[in-house]
């Protein structure tokens, strides 16, 4: 069949090449005519199964409706090479592929805004440097008008807060007086009832005699340059009843001011730890507080005894108002700072930075560090180091226990944590 189809197809590409084609007379080339006019029938009939075939290898229209003039499949079909029938089920094959090529795509997509989305819940999302320094500035303003609200509102008591603070050399002086009087004790006692009955026998009534006794007392006491405080500068006084009032409006509203220190932490959180962030504020001004007070009652008046014991008859301790108010709200402000050692070492557990194994384990290390830095913050003395550096050592303890039970470090949490994703497999 395939050899007729040649022959036949040899004369219909060179007909149009030759022009003595159809003055052919001999018996040859009438059987050629002959086999010419046959051919045309079998290739006909060849076309039509090739076309049936490739018309159900696509799907496309049924043999039967081709043209019967022997027209190519070819010319019906489309631009695109395509039966007519088949355009729109061509155009929808590759656009489903497409689709299916880009499903697996959207899906991370999807995805990963999801996780982007989780994290900026939970950490408030990405900040830049110059976003960080304005909130930064933000805090720092709120925290310095709470203080001046809190100056103002102390300013009214500056006096009381001021004989306060000078209480604890007053008593040193008081104390040192009564250790080495310029005049015995039992002398203002004798000469107070000799002058009672003196007035008693010219008819005057002897009820103001102990009050004039103790007022000529102190003022011996202040003749001798013991037991009150001096200032140079005019102004030095009223700026020391403004800083004591600016120290005082501080401890007032130290709660509001380490709420603005964690709320500037806070982005750097996740969102399960800053519920934490209202109570730390609270803790921190308490301990901020205890350490103040610790500082006032236990360790001013030891430290102050000390200092005062070096006063002789030939050098005479006569302390300075600014110089003694800065010194005081130094102490108070180092111990302050101090006693939030255990909330510091909460801070670092909770970051995973520190456990309570390996601060056990630098142990003789803290309490180097404790005494080198009472002897940075505290006066150059023994007894006063030891007042600070033993604080700090039991808070550093106390702080083992806080990165025990709240640290992520410790051995029970990670085997938690290790133990959470398989359970949550074996619910899946």
């Amino acid at each position: 069949m395939h050899s007729d189809n040649d022959e036949v197809k040899r004369p219909e590409t060179e007909a149009p090449e030759g022009t003595d084609a159809p003055e052919a007379g001999s018996g040859g080339d009438a059987l050629e005519t002959a086999a010419g006019t046959d051919a045309p029938a079998d290739s006909e009939k060849d076309s039509a199964e090739d076309s049936a075939d490739s018309a159900d290898s696509l799907g496309g229209v049924d043999p039967a409706d081709d043209p019967a003039d022997g027209t190519d499949v070819a010319a019906s079909s489309s631009p695109n090479g395509l039966p007519e029938g088949e355009e729109e089920g061509a155009e929808a094959v590759p656009a489903v592929a497409g689709d299916a090529d880009e499903t697996p795509d959207a899906e991370p997509d999807a995805d990963s805004e999801a996780e982007e989305g989780g994290k900026e819940d939970g950490e408030d999302g990405q900040m830049t440097l110059l976003e960080h320094l304005g909130e930064l500035r933000t805090r720092l303003v709120r925290a310095a008008i709470a203080v001046a609200v809190g100056m103002v509102a102390c300013y009214g008591f500056a006096e009381q807060m001021f004989d306060i603070l000078m209480q604890p050399m007053v008593e040193v002086f008081q104390k040192k007086l009564a250790a080495n009087p310029l005049l015995p004790q039992q002398f203002f006692t004798d000469f107070a009832q000799v002058l009672a009955e003196m007035m008693a026998k010219h008819g005057i009534t002897p009820d103001k005699v102990d009050l004039f006794v103790q007022t000529l007392q102190k003022s011996l006491l202040q003749a001798t340059q013991e037991g009150h405080f001096q200032y140079t500068y005019p102004a030095e006084a009223f700026f020391a009843h403004i800083k004591i009032s600016i120290v005082a409006g501080l401890f007032l509203v130290s709660p509001y001011v380490f709420a603005q220190i964690w709320g500037f932490i806070a982005p750097g959180l996740y969102a399960h730890e800053r519920k934490w962030m209202v109570p730390m504020a609270v803790v921190s001004a308490l301990f901020f507080v205890s350490g103040a007070l610790f500082g006032y009652f236990i360790v001013f008046p030891y430290g102050f005894e000390f200092f005062a014991s070096f006063s002789t008859d030939g050098i005479v301790f006569t302390p300075k108002l600014n110089e003694y108010l800065s010194f005081c709200l130094k102490l108070l402000f180092a111990f302050g700072l101090v006693f939030e050692l255990p909330l510091f070492i909460f801070f670092l557990a909770r970051m995973g930075m520190v456990s309570s194994t390996g601060l056990r384990k630098k142990r003789k290390y803290a309490i180097l560090v404790a005494f080198v830095v009472a002897a940075i913050l505290t006066p150059p003395d023994p007894f006063t180091q030891c007042l600070m550096a033993g604080p700090l050592i039991v808070l550093y303890e106390l702080g083992i226990w806080v990165a025990f039970f709240f640290g992520k470090k410790e051995k029970r949490h990670l085997k938690q944590e290790a133990a959470e994703p398989d359970g949550a497999a074996e619910k899946a």
